[in-house]
């Protein structure tokens, strides 16, 4: 974004090298949603994390709280990139939110600010592990 400062804070995307739900999703193609997404919000994009591709593996994730200081927030590709276990999950969203940064969810365009808001995911992820069981 052309008005945005050098030295401004910015975004981090965050992304997948592996499967998503069963779907290969090209970086590119991941990338290319969180640009969209930032420029339509009006928000100055950092470059992009990228998991590992090693199954369950966070590490990515965790090396963005080490610098969430420097951050406004971040801007995953989707919803489906936070753990799913519910514990690493909460931990993960409480570290950001009591750094009081914003996380965002580019394809799913969900917004979280605040603790209050947390119900949000959680409530999405009830429902998705719950309607395995039907």
């Amino acid at each position: 974004m052309k008005s945005q400062k050098k030295n401004s804070k910015g975004y981090r995307g965050y992304i997948f090298s592996r499967k998503i739900k069963g779907l290969m999703i090209p970086q590119k193609v991941q990338n290319l949603v969180i640009r969209d997404y930032a420029s339509r919000k009006k928000l100055f994009f950092k470059l992009s994390k990228v998991e590992y591709s090693f199954t369950k593996s966070y590490l990515m994730l965790k090396s963005i709280v080490k610098e969430i200081k420097y951050l406004n927030g971040l801007i995953f590709y989707s919803l489906n990139l936070l753990p799913e276990k519910k514990n690493e999950r909460i931990s993960f969203l409480n570290q950001i939110i009591n750094n009081k940064k914003q996380i965002h969810f580019a394809l799913e365009e969900i917004v979280i600010k605040n603790k209050k808001e947390l119900q949000k995911i959680e409530d999405i992820f009830f429902v998705k592990e719950n309607s395995r069981n039907i």
